[in-house]
């Protein structure tokens, strides 16, 4: 975990393994996202590999004998995983994924898990489940519908074939394909952007997004509550005194 001003780093830190997660890096996940959370400096999250060669090539396999042993077992790990991809999924505040090399697997939960993904020319994308005979989980698989559509998703689970950077953002599982010297440059240019708008509405235009995406298709009361507030806020008040007044805004929310 790093600091820039007003942007943090999760580090998937295992460059010998291309960043291949373990369960102890599973289990630290939801602690380090809940400290990001109540940070008031930190205004976005960017979710990396540790270097240039991979952004994960997905979780230890050399584990899962071992964490797989007995049906307690399997399920413990279950719930970890689970538990670690939600609090990413949940974060408050937004996520980017700057993917390089390998996104394989459970690396590719993590970025599909993330708000944004930026990659760069390297990057190579794979969702696995079927060359392991194993199955992922209706919370994961629903994200990667909700971004790629249910035909393309079909089309990577069905085959567990690798797709290049362009394929990815063809099929929209990327939003921004950059040259590889250009990268981390675009992703804190956007990080900055985002973190230079009102938080309060950044924070609540993502609860609202989640609420959709959960089946909610009309108002309800928090959704409603997060409108009224809005309106009866200091931003929204310092929002329009800037337009006004022709100058950026100040915002104070964070």
């Amino acid at each position: 975990m790093r600091r820039e001003s007003d942007v943090a780093f999760l580090v998937l830190n295992r460059p010998a393994k291309r960043n291949a997660i373990t369960l102890d890096m599973w289990r630290i996940m939801p602690a380090l996202l809940s400290e990001l959370a109540t940070e008031r400096t930190v205004k976005v999250l960017i979710v990396r590999g540790a270097d240039s060669t991979a952004f994960a090539a997905g979780a230890d396999i050399e584990e899962f004998e071992r964490l797989n042993a007995t049906p307690a077992a399997a399920l413990a790990f279950e719930k970890t995983y689970a538990g670690a991809i939600s609090a990413l999924a949940e974060f408050p505040k937004p996520v980017i994924a700057m993917v390089q090399g390998s996104c394989v697997g459970a690396g590719c939960t993590i970025a599909v898990a993330c708000d944004l993904r930026f990659a760069d020319r390297s990057a190579r994308f794979a969702v696995t489940p079927a060359r392991l005979g194993h199955v992922y989980r209706l919370e994961d698989t629903k994200r990667l519908i909700d971004l790629i559509g249910s035909a393309r998703a079909k089309e990577l689970l069905f085959t567990a074939r690798m797709i290049a950077g362009d394929e990815a953002r063809e099929i929209g599982l990327v939003q921004h394909l950059c040259e590889a010297a250009e990268l981390e440059n675009a992703v804190l240019d956007s990080a900055h952007s985002i973190a230079g708008c009102s938080q309060f509405s950044v924070r609540a235009t993502k609860q609202i997004i989640r609420m959709i995406a959960a089946g909610n298709v009309v108002e309800t009361d928090t959704s409603a509550a997060l409108f009224r507030n809005a309106i009866d806020g200091e931003d929204y008040r310092e929002g329009v005194r800037a337009f006004r007044e022709r100058r950026k805004p100040k915002f104070t929310f964070s």
